[in-house]
């Protein structure tokens, strides 16, 4: 009788789950979004404004046109970028724009609304040098065997420093969600007491997840440290945890989606004419080594995932 008895109630419980549910789900409210991550590299810098879409729409956003766009440095110094191909990157191209210590203010002049923001370039420390070394496929590397590439750099000492790590493969950068790097002084946490310090895996050894990122003889692979404020590691902690939450399990008990903060003002008090996404501007430094068979190339430190 009670295994008649599980049975009858497994039945009501997989067949309940087959009932089709439809949700009316209101549209949101389109917005400007900015990308706006300035550095000192001498190369072109460029703001992306883009209008947002709708949560479950499968298009790609529209260009979101501005009266003007302009940078001005405390110096009373003026950049002025431009959409030469009407596609929402505007482009500034003369020189290096960052400086370390500059203030910077970002001006967005769009239908009789401004949008303004602030960001200060603080000091980055120079790269020392890169190692590599080949991990086979059963150091916890996903089954995949290649080369790890560690970046041996020392942090600012005397105060809490924010770095956001970036590594390139073959001048692309690698931008999935693992490839999120930041770093609170020379670790990932402000509790390590770093200050000072060599960067420490996991935030200076670039591991493998994928095929398409594992490096090889040949490579080429690059480090870049760009220096942030304390703001900006929280916007990226926060685009970090909204990607990482969302599917699978976790999702069922995630919160409601919710735009990341932004440090975008804008003189309007209209929801439609407020802003999504960042404005930084970051000092860079950054080394380039080639894979190649080395006697003696050894990580600094010891495999740990």
């Amino acid at each position: 009788m009670k295994r008649f008895l599980v049975v009858i109630v497994s039945i009501v419980i997989f067949t309940s789950c087959e009932d089709i549910i439809t949700v009316e789900v209101d549209e949101g409210i389109v917005q400007v979004s900015v990308d706006a991550f300035l550095n000192s590299m001498d190369q072109p810098q460029s703001i992306k404004l883009l209008k947002t879409k709708q949560f479950f729409d499968n298009v790609s956003q529209d260009p979101f046109n501005a009266d003007s766009v302009y940078v001005k440095d405390d110096l009373g110094n003026m950049y002025l970028f431009e959409d030469l191909n009407s596609d929402g990157e505007y482009v500034w191209d003369d020189s290096i724009l960052v400086h370390e210590g500059r203030t910077y203010d970002l001006t967005i002049k769009s239908s009789g609304v401004i949008y303004t923001s602030e960001a200060y370039a603080n000091p980055v420390p120079q790269i020392d040098s890169l190692n590599w070394e080949y991990a086979p496929p059963t150091l916890g590397t996903g089954g995949i065997g290649g080369y790890l590439v560690e970046l041996v750099a020392r942090d600012l000492s005397g105060q809490t420093d924010y770095y956001w790590i970036k590594f390139k493969k073959n001048n692309k950068y690698l931008i999935s969600k693992e490839n999120i790097n930041l770093a609170v002084d020379g670790s990932f946490s402000a509790e390590s007491q770093a200050d000072g310090q060599l960067f420490i895996p996991p935030i200076s050894t670039f591991p493998m997840f994928d095929p398409d990122d594992t490096l090889k003889l040949g490579d080429l692979a690059t480090y870049e440290i760009w220096s942030i404020s304390e703001q900006t590691n929280g916007f990226w902690s926060e685009v970090q945890n909204q990607v990482i939450s969302g599917g699978g399990i976790g999702a069922l008990f995630a919160t409601p989606t919710a735009n990341v903060k932004t440090n975008i003002l804008s003189s309007s008090s209209e929801s439609s004419k407020q802003a999504v996404g960042w404005f930084s501007v970051s000092m860079v430094s950054d080394e380039t080594i080639t894979i190649e068979e080395k006697e003696g190339e050894r990580l600094s430190f010891p495999l740990s995932f």
